[in-house]
């Protein structure tokens, strides 16, 4: 009797080891199998999103160089009609002119660009008419302060490149004050080659997001410290922090951020680039925005996978020891 106890002992002895070393191989296994799955996810990632970001780089890049190639055509081309307008106008109110025949007379068309009379900082005439009475007042003291240096200073001025929120068209404005000193007249035109470059370069950044599973969306964001535009616009635009986006034109670096949408986990990784001192485009950003909802779904398997290995293993041999002890048991 003591023997039989003694024996059992020390089959529950053993067992119980065994069963202590495959836990112990198998989560010594799932650990590594978990941190070599980590690791190739993560480089994976990076890898896509360098290959993204140096794409993006290079159609910027592009894109910039593009429109450099009529910057400066531009520039001559608001200097030439601001100058005329001012010397025929001289004598004239500017108030009640009639802006479309003067564009007509410089050889303008009306569809690309616009003509705007500014008093005290208010529209008091324009060919854009949803832009008569506007008070520049609202858009705070730097746009006053440049109002005021461009009348004193009684010479050309032109600003950088725009893009307007409501239309998405890269816009280019220019200042001359009026003989008078009273007024100031605006020109704003846009351009059919910015449009032809800025639409390809939309496609492409929805193309990017097609091709690649685990992009949502990359877009691309114009505007300043004070307010920013996306280019393409689309209901995610609205759940990206705004401390994100206002942050990376406010301090003009990069930033990145995980937010929610709905049941979606998604993390946004915002790109500011800086362009050139020399030139008149705009700095703008680039967001990059991946689906995190099942990243961690590899690893869940491996753990699975472990788990079901080892209760599977353990059974095979819970078996192989009964059977091993009930044939001795029945040789006694």
């Amino acid at each position: 009797m003591v023997q039989d106890t003694k024996k059992k002992s020390v089959f529950k002895l053993l067992f119980v080891r065994i069963v202590i070393v495959i836990i112990l191989l198998n989560t010594l296994l799932a650990f590594f199998s978990i941190r070599d799955a980590v690791r190739i996810q993560q480089k994976s990632e990076a890898t896509l999103r360098n290959k993204i970001r140096n794409e993006i780089t290079g159609l910027s890049e592009f894109q910039t160089s593009a429109l450099k190639t009529f910057e400066q055509s531009f520039y001559n081309l608001q200097k030439e009609t601001l100058e005329k307008l001012v010397n025929t106008a001289k004598n004239k109110d500017l108030r009640t002119l009639n802006l479309n025949h003067q564009l007509r007379n410089l050889g303008l068309d009306s569809v690309l660009h616009d003509l705007y009379i500014i008093e005290d900082n208010i529209v008091v005439n324009t060919t854009y008419m949803p832009d008569w009475g506007l008070d520049f007042s609202a858009f705070g003291n730097e746009k006053i302060d440049l109002f005021n240096q461009i009348i004193r200073s009684q010479d050309f001025f032109a600003e950088k490149f725009q893009f307007e929120s409501t239309t998405k068209r890269l816009k280019s404005y220019s200042y001359h004050p009026a003989k008078n000193g009273k007024y100031l007249i605006e020109i704003g035109s846009y351009s059919e080659i910015a449009d032809k470059i800025m639409e390809m370069f939309r496609n492409r950044l929805k193309q990017i997001a097609i091709e690649n599973e685990d992009i949502i969306s990359v877009n691309y964001w114009f505007g300043n410290e004070e307010y920013q535009f996306p280019l393409i616009d689309e209901p995610l635009n609205r759940y990206i922090p705004d401390s994100v986006i206002a942050k990376a034109f406010l301090e003009q670096k990069d930033f990145s951020s995980e937010f929610t949408a709905g049941k979606q986990k998604l993390f946004v990784e915002f790109l500011y680039v800086n362009q050139e001192a020399g030139t008149r485009l705009p700095d703008f950003g680039i967001s990059i925005i991946t689906d995190q909802t099942d990243k961690n779904e590899p690893i869940l398997k491996i753990i699975t996978r472990q788990i079901t290995f080892t209760v599977i293993f353990l059974a095979l041999i819970i078996g192989l020891i009964y059977l091993s002890t009930r044939k001795l048991r029945k040789q006694e």
